[in-house]
């Protein structure tokens, strides 16, 4: 089913509209989810994250632009952010203990567990180079790579000019290149 018609269907018959979304894009919002959240949270933090991306989709449709991004995009977004705010909420002030039933997991159709924690160690590589930058430098980086925030909002937000955050940006890439080119395996 198309985005329009998905769309209009769950404007026409919201609990039928949404038990398709569910659907067609439970495995991918549950994989985007689970990249920022398998090792922290337990599954059941996992689902309910996903669950609340459907939730805050349905409750948002009204911002959703079909001319801007595709539906599929938007919820692996909506996933993104809304699973920083629960990985921030869960490392803030505890340590995670997790249960050998957690271990026990089904994970979706597709879900490769070697290339999930290939990519979570290569995460946390790039974020200790990343932060190795220093502010303002690392605070921009992260803003502009992980949030997706646009040059022109992060000067706003920071109170520099686009000019600057650009160059900023520009400055800290060559760094990154330069400090994992030098010895790639310093952060292992």
């Amino acid at each position: 089913m198309s985005d329009n018609e998905l769309i209009s269907v769950i404007l026409e018959h919201p609990s039928e509209g949404m038990k398709v979304l569910i659907d067609q894009y439970s495995s991918t919002v549950f994989g985007a989810v689970n990249s920022r959240l398998g090792g922290v949270c337990s599954y059941d933090e996992i689902e309910a994250c996903v669950s609340r991306v459907f939730s805050e989709f349905y409750f948002n449709l009204k911002h959703f632009d079909r001319h801007k991004c595709s539906l599929k995009t938007w919820l692996c977004v909506m996933a993104r952010n809304m699973a920083i705010e629960e990985f921030r909420r869960a490392t803030r002030y505890s340590v995670m203990v997790r249960s050998d039933d957690d271990l026990l997991m089904d994970w979706p159709d597709g879900f490769d567990i070697e290339d999930a924690a290939e990519r979570r160690l290569t995460e946390r590589q790039l974020l200790r180079a990343v932060d190795s930058l220093g502010n303002p430098d690392s605070r921009i980086i992260i803003r502009r790579y992980f949030y997706a925030q646009p040059s022109k909002q992060i000067a706003r937000e920071m109170g520099m000019t686009d000019a600057a955050v650009r160059k900023r940006i520009s400055r800290s890439l060559a760094k990154l290149r330069e400090i994992l080119r030098e010895d790639p395996y310093y952060f292992d």
